[in-house]
């Protein structure tokens, strides 16, 4: 009996400091993973914060970019437009190969000059465009071959202005009004 008397005075003491030193791990345990999720919280919104300034920022920057480029793609689409393209490109006393060969320089630098906004229309304004490009283009080569380089280019304008596209057929209408319907959607 004295031995076991004796064993729990040893170890007593020890289950109590072990019962103690049990309860405060805990404890500090519990408030370590409060201070651990309360640093992560902070951590997240602050990357929020930080993304939604990011995007603040870069929606000054992009969105003007992107209805600027939406301007030009309607500009370039009135450009290449075969009456306004004659009328700024036709010279008196013309020949039908100099003019043709203004009209499609004229059609491809325009086209360079505002290829990079491609970046920010849609897919599908930029095809239409492109559409719109190649029928132009492909309308006036008709109308050339109907002539010899060296005739007077009046007829050859002639040409292109009566076999022009039709309100129901017109791909730079319906270029026109996908731009449109493309800021509409992102702009209103």
């Amino acid at each position: 009996m004295t031995e076991l008397i004796e064993i729990l005075k040893v170890l007593l003491p020890s289950v109590i400091i072990l019962a103690v030193v049990y309860v405060m791990l805990r404890e500090f345990s519990k408030q370590n993973t409060k201070q651990f999720n309360y640093l992560r919280d902070q951590h997240e919104l602050q990357i929020i914060k930080l993304n939604r300034e990011f995007k603040t920022k870069s929606d000054k920057i992009s969105i003007p970019l992107k209805f600027q480029a939406y301007e030009r793609m309607a500009l370039f689409l009135e450009r290449i437009n075969p009456t306004n393209l004659l009328t700024r490109v036709l010279k008196t006393k013309s020949r039908v190969g100099v003019l043709h060969t203004s009209l499609l320089s004229t059609i491809r630098d325009e086209y360079e000059h505002n290829m990079s906004q491609q970046l920010y229309v849609s897919d599908s304004s930029w095809e239409l465009i492109k559409a719109a490009k190649e029928d132009v283009i492909r309308m006036i080569n008709t109308a050339a071959s109907k002539f010899d380089s060296g005739d007077d280019a009046s007829g050859f304008a002639q040409e292109i202005i009566s076999n022009g596209f039709t309100n129901q057929n017109n791909p730079i209408e319906a270029a026109l009004k996908e731009l449109k319907e493309d800021i509409r959607k992102n702009f209103d």
